[in-house]
C-alpha cells in the first residue's frame, strides 16, 4: 500500500519523501533576492551615509497568495509563514516577486536580531550594504535548524491527504 500511495504521490508531481518535512526551509531559485532602486514604484529615498536606495513597504495579498502557491503552501498552513523580504527593505531590499518567499515563522525566530544588528551596523557605517546582503543571504540559505523542534511545522501531507478526501468527496 505504501508503495502504491508513493507512485501515486509521484504522479500527481508530489515528492513523497518530502512530504513530512516542512515546506519550504530555503527560497527556490525564483527568489534570488533583489534591491531598490530609484526607478521601483515603492522607492522612498537614500539612505545610511552608503546612500542606499530604501523601498517603503508595499506587499498585495494578492502577491502574497500567489507566492504562497508557487511554493505550495496549503491555505490551513499559512497561518504558520510569513511572506519575507529576502533582502530587508531596511538593508535595501524591494518589494519584487524575486525578493519575496514564505518563511517559516520558527525558521525566522532563530535568526530575530540578525536583520536588526546589520540594520544598525550599516546605519553606523560599520559595514557596507554589500556585505549585510552576504550576511542576510548566508543565514536564509543555510538556516540553523536544529533548535526546532520536530511538529513545528504544519503537517503538510496531512493537508495534502484532506484537500484530496475533499477533492474525491466533491465527485
Amino acid at each position: 500500500m505504501l508503495r502504491f500511495t508513493a507512485i501515486f504521490l509521484v504522479l500527481l508531481g508530489l515528492n513523497p519523501f518530502a512530504m513530512s518535512l516542512p515546506a519550504p526551509l530555503v527560497p527556490d531559485r525564483t527568489t534570488p533576492g533583489s534591491v531598490c532602486n530609484e526607478e521601483d514604484n515603492d522607492f522612498l529615498e537614500y539612505r545610511y551615509e552608503e546612500e542606499i536606495p530604501y523601498c517603503e513597504r508595499n506587499v498585495s495579498s494578492g502577491l502574497k497568495n500567489s507566492i504562497y502557491q508557487h511554493y505550495g503552501i496549503p491555505s490551513e498552513c499559512r497561518k504558520e509563514y510569513t511572506i519575507d523580504h529576502f533582502y530587508p527593505l531596511s538593508l535595501g531590499g524591494d518589494n519584487s516577486r524575486k525578493n519575496l518567499w514564505p518563511e517559516h515563522k520558527s525558521i525566522k525566530a532563530v535568526r530575530a536580531d540578525l536583520e536588526l544588528d546589520l540594520y544598525k551596523k550599516i546605519s553606523q557605517g560599520k559595514i557596507n550594504q554589500a556585505r549585510a546582503l552576504a550576511q542576510i543571504k548566508e543565514a536564509k540559505l543555510n538556516p540553523d535548524t536544529d533548535q526546532i523542534e520536530d511538529g513545528d511545522y504544519c503537517d503538510l501531507s496531512a493537508s495534502i491527504r484532506i484537500r484530496h478526501l475533499s477533492a474525491q468527496e466533491l465527485n
